[in-house]
């Protein structure tokens, strides 16, 4: 560090000055600066006694720099990331889970002014901090926790980020995890018709729950090869088209209303509140632990293939590149024994270790 008479000299972040031109009622152009992205902050212009880089200017900008810092805690920060549009325009079971996690997170660092972020050493507390959770919800806590203060970095709350990074310390691998047919017909024999009627949904299109809540009569359409669906997906925006199995034709069939699936009332279900009552449902049939109605979207893929999907069709749909798509449908279908032989007999296609589709 140098020293410019008794004051240190300090690195000036550049990216933090907004430099600004006017011109005086006598014609003379004067520069302004001030710190980004802050009311009421400049503390230099051109027509000063000072000079860019003197003891003087760099003076001012810390003066305004810490103005700018020392006002607040984190907590505030939390609450205006909250309350801001990126937030809002979050899915609804996302802003839950943050919303659960941004708790947990003012309740340890909420208090801390907004200097103690700024601070290299957070980083060592931030991490000490997650690592009392284990496996998903470690990784989830660091996250939103990186993720508020980014958020806050980018709004010129933190002079500095110090969690950037911090290397994954969770991945779910639930590839060998699907629901065999023989443990979607269990529970549409124990459960009651409606949560009955939402794992086969499930199954036979391979919709994300968000997707699947949502599904409408109007969504089906007929074609030279029977139904499908065109539906614009919510985590994606993507516009997918599902072949409609026989057995997805029967759900179809047995809706009474414009929605597909409803709960017992009658009326639409939430994301959250379907996901959770089908694991009570599986629960009381005795099925697996390890089952989630996300899982259904392996057992999807299968299903596809013998409704006449293409593994084009497949791979767009699932999110997949097309030699995953390949090799997925090759797996599942060797999860479910019911299914296996009819999937292989259809696949028509085989792809290679390029990711080439030649026939086989």
């Amino acid at each position: 560090m140098q020293t410019n008479g008794s004051l240190p000299m300090v690195d000036i972040k550049q990216k933090h000055i907004n430099r600004v031109k006017g011109r005086l009622a006598d014609g003379t152009v004067v520069e302004y600066h001030s710190i980004r992205g802050e009311k009421n902050s400049r503390f230099w212009k051109s027509t000063d006694d000072t000079e860019i880089g003197s003891a003087e200017y760099i003076s001012a900008y810390q003066t305004a720099t810490r103005r700018r810092t020392s006002s607040g805690s984190f907590g505030d920060v939390i609450s205006e990331y909250l309350s801001s549009g990126e937030f809002r325009k979050l899915a609804t079971r996302t802003q839950l889970d943050y919303q659960k996690w941004l708790d947990r997170i003012r309740n340890q660092f909420g208090s801390a002014p907004v200097e103690v972020i700024d601070d290299p050493r957070i980083r060592q507390a931030a991490m000490k901090w997650r690592d009392q959770w284990s496996g998903k919800n470690a990784q989830y806590a660091w996250t939103v926790l990186r993720l508020v203060v980014s958020w806050g970095y980018d709004r010129g709350h933190f002079r500095n980020h110090h969690l950037r990074g911090g290397g994954r310390v969770y991945k779910s691998d639930r590839s060998d995890i699907i629901w065999t047919e023989a443990e979607v017909v269990t529970v549409e024999t124990t459960a009651l018709a409606h949560m009955g009627k939402a794992i086969r949904a499930a199954v036979e299109t391979g919709l994300r729950p968000g997707d699947l809540v949502r599904l409408a009569k109007s969504h089906f359409e007929d074609t030279a090869n029977g139904k499908q669906i065109r539906i614009k997906t919510k985590k994606t925006g993507a516009m997918v088209t599902i072949p409609v199995t026989l057995k997805m034709a029967g759900v179809l069939a047995a809706a009474s209303d414009e929605l597909i699936l409803t709960n017992a009332n009658g009326l639409q279900w939430s994301e959250q509140w379907l996901s959770k009552v089908i694991g009570k449902a599986r629960q009381a049939a005795g099925l697996r632990d390890d089952l989630r109605l996300y899982d259904a979207r392996g057992s999807a893929a299968t299903r596809l293939v013998l409704a006449g999907a293409t593994i084009h069709e497949i791979a767009q749909h699932m999110g997949w590149s097309v030699k995953t798509a390949s090799n997925m449908v090759e797996k599942y279908a060797a999860l479910d024994p019911a299914l296996a032989d009819s999937v292989r007999a259809k696949l028509s296609i085989y792809v290679d270790e390029n990711g080439v589709e030649s026939a086989k």
